[in-house]
């Protein structure tokens, strides 16, 4: 069973324009509403290609009464506690004639401790040997900094595997822990590791500084560059041989994050499945929405994915 935990889930609306003008009137060209967070487009993802998942989250007022009756209209199977306030609602401007978005979080609802202890229990008695627990994303108020790395420690006493798809302190802490994998990007592992990431040797450094933290797999993503990921004493740079035209970046991450932890949960390789995810996570970047990709266009693009073996330590 997989389990994903999405602590502060969205409803994301995409504003679709062709350029922004600042300090000026912008009519937008068309509006996308979707449900999301970070957790949600990972099982959105791995529903995409088979696979299903138990999402587990914090809702909170009408937009959370609003990602509810979406998440049913999906056909998600999922858990709810309740948050004190309103969900948030993320805001994406996306300027298409200049292919860039930008991005507006508000803060999330208070989590108190009654409904922090009530995820927490749930997990304890559900949670078996061989089960997977993806922890994706930031923490709302109320939540202690230190909730994901609990979560991890409670994952290892269970014989569970760990996902943590986090930054800052929320990854730090769940570092102390030893989680079974994390998928940082070069920004959110600088953070963590105090030390500038530009090379790809700079690259490497990084993925050893996590796996000498006890982290079994790493996927350290650096957008377009490709990914650098490191397993078993191996370790292999992940690009694409040619460009992918697409331009909608928002969940693609999330994408290759659900396609990689429901394939290993399948039975495949490390290798086939970051290739394969990595393909899924483009195939993302096609469609607006987050976790969206045609799965065709996935198997297509594999082809283009270029695993080079490099040394290892």
């Amino acid at each position: 069973m997989i389990y994903v935990v999405c602590p502060n889930p969205a409803l994301d609306r995409m504003l679709i324009l062709g350029e922004m003008e600042l300090d000026g009137v912008n009519r937008v060209e068309r509006v996308q509403e979707v449900v999301a967070g970070k957790g949600i487009n990972v099982v959105r993802a791995m529903r995409s290609i088979g696979g299903e998942a138990l999402l587990l989250l914090f809702l909170g007022g009408m937009t959370g009464e609003k990602i509810g009756r979406g998440l049913a209209q999906e056909a998600f199977t999922f858990r709810a506690w309740a948050a004190e306030g309103e969900t948030r609602i993320t805001t994406i401007i996306h300027e298409e004639g200049k292919k860039r978005h930008t991005v507006l979080n508000e803060p999330g609802p208070l989590v108190t401790m009654v409904e922090e202890i009530g995820l927490r229990r749930f997990l304890e008695e559900h949670l078996v040997p061989g089960d997977y627990l993806v922890l994706s994303g930031s923490l709302p108020p109320g939540l202690r900094v230190d909730f994901y790395a609990q979560l991890v420690l409670l994952a290892r006493h269970k014989g569970v595997r760990s996902i943590v798809d986090s930054s800052g302190e929320f990854l730090r802490q769940a570092l102390n822990f030893s989680p079974f994998m994390v998928k940082p990007n070069v920004k959110e592992a600088e953070e963590v590791l105090a030390f500038p990431i530009s090379s790809w040797e700079d690259k490497r450094r990084a993925v050893y500084a996590f796996l000498h933290k006890g982290v079994e797999l790493v996927v350290l993503s650096d957008g377009a560059r490709g990914l650098l990921v490191g397993c078993g004493g191996k370790l292999w740079r992940v690009t694409a041989e040619s460009e992918v035209a697409g331009h909608y970046f928002i969940g693609s991450g999330d994408t290759l994050v659900g396609v990689l932890v429901q394939t290993l949960a399948w039975g495949k390789s490390v290798e086939e499945a970051i290739v394969f995810a990595t393909a899924c996570g483009l195939a993302n970047t096609l469609c607006p929405g987050a976790g969206i990709f045609e799965l065709e266009k996935a198997r297509e693009l594999q082809k283009v994915i270029r695993k080079e073996a490099l040394f290892s330590e």
